[in-house]
């Protein structure tokens, strides 16, 4: 259709009444092709003034700021052309001024939070308020599957894109025209934007991944690394294309603002680029255990400055994605890991109280969140609801759908969804993936996802805490003792039919790691639950079987709770079925 010239009349204040946005995606595909093209080429940012809460000089400058942007940009460039109804590409220049403009805002907004945006179902939930339903949004929801985005990526390059605030502004907007229920956008951008600020320059190789020019291989290469980089001046696109997509939006949904965790960016300085195993980082981290602490920290600061601004330009909700969380122990993730992301939570929260914190280490353990100043606590597909709700219980929860499942029937996805839904419950949860969108997703996947959590509201599916208690699976319930550690002991009224279903689940795992112990090969084994409900008391059993080398060091983690009330201990198989075979035997 070629190009569509957009002629602004005004920029658009943040807090200004409602206008329309350059084209909206109902309109468009219900136009045939010629009205779509000069349906856009007519669209422009209506005049507004900010309602009480930024002034007009700040937000939006002043009328002769506004008029010299005009004559300076008297025809921004719209391209507007269409797949199957959608918009690829809408892209617009912003200002001259823009950063100047950002900046104006920031200094009238004084750290405190932005006007609230018109759907702000993803803000309430991340607090830990009531919604009608699960706010949703995907990770790299803006990405190769879309073929707008592959259509934009023709002519440029990927960092190029990140350090554009006009076309980041674009691909973050891409995925909110073609799916119009999300409640979120994430900016386009990427988590190696530090190294490169701290000198480390990077490029994106074909069917490889993102590539540094030179990699952290011993502790004398930390000298090359500018440890405090000028956080607003080097990396200043990212915040401003934060801003120009807030603005671009209308804010209509919130953009959330991101960043790597310093774990996993120095997973990627010390391999040199992407690679499929994080080998040489693990090594490194045993090698050098100071030299490793020192470099997180040091990543830790930069991190708390870069989320800071980020909320400063208009992201409410900052994210940390430690990818890498799985490729150590829990252990050494608590030593190594654990204290610098709870420290990025505490400092962002003392500068900016009003930001919500979020941060997903992905494949890893999650309870040590519980306790941190994080508002929202992902999790991968290998973590069930249960597990996660146990181990993070006053937290707000995100995840976590196996990615894969977006291959699937627009059937078997809708149901898988809605299940994950009721299991987590739609008080304090984000539907999202387990982790991010892949190359090869069918456009029709992330649909039926969407679908699927709207169609669970609050009154299906409450939070385990809040919800109304099971009828009773049978009666005539007896007393069973369990024994657990240190001499204590817990009386548990038990079915007789509840027994002796988790004494054949613990005959299960018990086979199971027979098997573990014979194989010849080492390999992953999946973590044993059992969960037995009655009224309002419930019993769940927990293992990680590749947390022990014989079957006479396994420990069942076990969680025995009845209303408020709840206990928790490790206690070895052997008493647990000793416990069992006691009751069952009576």
């Amino acid at each position: 259709l070629g190009s569509a010239t957009f002629v602004p009349s005004n920029l658009q204040p943040v807090a200004s009444a409602p206008a329309p946005h350059l084209s909206t995606p109902a309109a468009l595909r219900g136009a045939p092709a010629a009205t779509r093209t000069s349906t856009a080429s007519l669209c422009s940012h209506s005049a507004g003034t900010a309602l009480g809460l930024l002034l007009a000089g700040a937000v939006g400058g002043s009328r002769a700021a506004r008029r010299k942007w005009a004559k300076r940009n008297s025809t921004a460039r719209l391209v507007a052309s269409v797949d199957a109804g959608i918009p690829v590409n809408q892209t617009v220049q912003p200002p001259a001024d823009l950063r100047e403009w950002r900046l104006r805002s920031a200094v009238q907004m004084k750290g405190d939070a932005w006007p609230t945006p018109k759907n702000d179902r993803l803000l309430k939930a991340a607090r830990g308020e009531k919604v009608d339903h699960a706010p949703k949004w995907m990770m790299r929801q803006a990405g190769r599957y879309l073929p707008e985005y592959l259509e934009l990526l023709k002519t440029s390059d990927f960092f190029t894109v990140c350090k554009t605030p006009a076309l980041s502004a674009e691909l973050t907007l891409q995925p909110l025209r073609r799916y119009e229920t999300l409640d979120a956008m994430i900016i386009f951008s990427d988590i190696l934007v530090i190294p490169v600020a701290m000198g480390m320059p990077c490029y994106m190789e074909p069917a490889k991944g993102p590539k540094f020019e030179f990699a952290i291989e011993t502790p004398a290469d930390l000298a090359k690394l500018n440890m405090k980089p000028d956080v607003p001046s080097t990396l200043g696109y990212v915040f401003d294309a934060i801003f120009w997509t807030r603005q671009r939006c209308n804010n209509d949904v919130p953009v959330i603002g991101f960043c790597g965790a310093p774990w996993t960016l120095m997973g990627y300085m010390v391999e040199g680029g992407a690679v499929s195993s994080f080998d040489r980082a693990k090594k490194w981290l045993y090698l050098y255990p100071e030299e490793s602490k020192k470099l997180m920290a040091g990543l830790r600061d930069i991190i708390v400055e870069y989320l800071v601004n980020q909320f400063d330009s208009g992201a409410p909700l900052l994210t940390i994605f430690d990818t890498n969380c799985g490729q150590v122990p829990p252990s050494v993730y608590e030593e190594f890991c654990v204290p610098d992301l709870k420290y990025i939570a505490t400092e962002v929260k003392r500068q900016r109280p009003k930001a919500l914190m979020s941060v997903f280490p992905k494949d890893g353990e999650i309870a040590w969140a519980n306790d941190s100043d994080f508002d929202v606590v992902g999790t991968s597909w290998t973590t069930s609801p249960v597990r996660a709700r146990r181990d993070c219980p006053d937290k707000t929860l995100q995840g976590n759908l196996d990615p894969h499942l977006l291959y699937a029937s627009p059937e078997e996805i809708m149901k898988t969804t809605e299940r994950m839904v009721k299991e987590f419950g739609v008080d304090k949860y984000i539907a999202n993936l387990g982790h991010g969108m892949l190359p090869t997703h069918p456009v029709g996947g992330p649909a039926a996802f969407h679908e699927a959590v709207n169609k669970v509201s609050r009154e299906d599916a409450p939070s385990p805490s809040v919800a109304a208690p099971k009828a009773a699976a049978s009666h005539g319930a007896r007393t069973m003792t369990l024994n657990l550690q240190d001499g204590a002991s817990c009386s548990v009224p038990m079915t007789q039919a509840g027994a002796t279903n988790m004494q054949k689940g613990l005959a299960e795992f018990v086979q199971m790691f027979k098997k573990k112990v014979e194989a010849v090969k080492p390999a992953k084994y999946d973590e044993f639950e059992f969960s037995w409900v009655q009224d309002t008391l419930s019993v769940e059993v927990f293992c990680n079987p590749n947390a022990f080398a014989t079957i006479f060091d396994v420990k069942m983690f076990l969680t025995v709770k009845a209303g408020y009330i709840k206990v928790t201990s490790d206690i070895p198989l052997s008493s647990l079925q000793s416990d069992l075979e006691a009751y069952l035997a009576a």
